[in-house]
């Protein structure tokens, strides 16, 4: 009998105390219900035609609300829950350039020391960068500073140049986001350490941040709970399962995992107070356009009223609430999104497998906590004439 009002507790406590309301904070101090954005959250998916979505909400430098949307699996009806491994594309990168400023603050590199020097062979001699070996008297003015604030020169992605890799600007110049960049910083730390950058990651940040269900490359045990990612249209692109590491956007992650790592960036842990302050500092001003394609070129000034910058890894802008820093993640399908507020505690990570979440996300994050502030049209995020 004992046993079976226990039971009868546990089933009649359980719901409440998953259903518990708690307010969240916006930035601006207001607040909304739990139930209430859950609600519209919901709705909005659906709506949408978002196929799944993470999302955690940070407020006083904690993870306040954490709630998944949608299907990992649509073609099974399998719900997308917290612990689903989700692709991070480029949200990968504030994580290399921590793990970079880790191994600085070490005494294995320096930010202002030519990448050649860390390298065994000139560049050309490697089969990945041989179209560098014409340029090398400009290459071997590119420093770890250059690549990690998109300064180097280097293209974005080199399928978008004839499947070559050249200088497109002079190295230290202009603001040019480059993957080729974060990913030449990879090749350089595995390299000179004799590591994998896998390896290294797990020592240096999912180990000690407890981001257990992250890695630079596809594991094995991801195969429990995964997600696919689906196009606009509603087709199956399918799931990312990088098998080696690239430090400009191979880790796979959760937005819980992810939380992890922006709260221990909002309270400067983990690397010396000289690592933060070149890693949180505006490195080169960003004056384009757009971040990504044609009107990379086009100059603006658009953004100065917020001093749109890059950092050691990741974006900056100021805000009515301190500067805040970001970075988006766009892979084939999958679709992310996080920024953080320092000074204010507050801050939201969203993960997407879905080719829909970009053009919703200015709605996502006004109700997650109130931001209208991040750079969305830069991003390319307002863009209609795409859709």
């Amino acid at each position: 009998m004992k046993k079976f009002f226990t039971l009868l507790f546990l089933i009649w406590i359980l719901p409440l105390i998953a259903q518990k309301n708690i307010k969240i904070r916006h930035l601006n101090g207001k607040t909304i219900d739990s139930h209430v954005l859950q609600q519209r959250l919901s709705r909005l998916v659906d709506s949408a035609k978002i196929a799944g979505l993470q999302i955690a909400i940070i407020n006083h430098n904690k993870v306040i609300y954490l709630s998944s949307f949608g299907y990992k699996d649509i073609e099974n009806s399998k719900k997308l829950n917290d612990s689903t491994v989700m692709y991070a594309a480029s949200l990968t990168k504030p994580v290399a350039a921590y793990i970079f400023m880790r191994l600085v603050d070490k005494g294995i590199f320096s930010l202002d020391q030519p990448v050649y020097k860390y390298l065994k062979k000139p560049i050309g001699d490697y089969a990945k960068w041989k179209d560098l070996a014409e340029e090398s008297e400009s290459f071997n003015l590119i420093t770890p500073r250059m690549l990690l604030s998109h300064s180097s020169g280097l293209p974005v992605l080199r399928h978008l140049y004839g499947n070559k890799v050249n200088l497109i600007a002079k190295p230290g110049e202009k603001f040019y986001y480059s993957n080729e960049g974060i990913n030449l910083l990879g090749f350089m730390i595995e390299e000179y350490t004799g590591r994998k950058l896998e390896d290294i990651a797990r020592e240096e940040v999912f180990g000690p941040l407890q981001m257990r269900h992250t890695s630079m490359i596809w594991e094995n045990r991801f195969e429990d709970n995964f997600s696919n990612a689906y196009f606009k249209d509603g087709k199956k692109y399918g799931s990312e399962r990088r098998e080696s590491s690239r430090a400009a956007g191979s880790m796979s992650t959760t937005a819980n995992d992810y939380a992890n790592f922006t709260i221990n960036l909002m309270k400067k842990k983990g690397l010396s107070r000289k690592a933060y302050l070149e890693m949180l500092k505006p490195q080169i001003m960003v004056k384009s356009r757009r971040g990504f394609g044609p009107l990379k070129d086009s100059i603006t000034t658009e953004n100065d009223a917020i001093h749109l910058a890059w950092g050691l890894g990741i974006g900056l802008f100021d805000s009515p609430f301190g500067r805040a820093f970001f970075h988006t993640g766009h892979g084939e399908a999958n679709q992310n999104y996080a920024v953080a507020f320092p000074e204010n505690g507050t801050a939201v990570i969203i993960l997407s497998n879905s080719e829909n979440f970009e053009k919703n996300n200015a709605e996502i994050l006004k109700l997650c906590i109130g931001d209208m502030y991040s750079p969305l049209r830069w991003l390319g995020h307002l863009d209609r004439n795409s859709e």
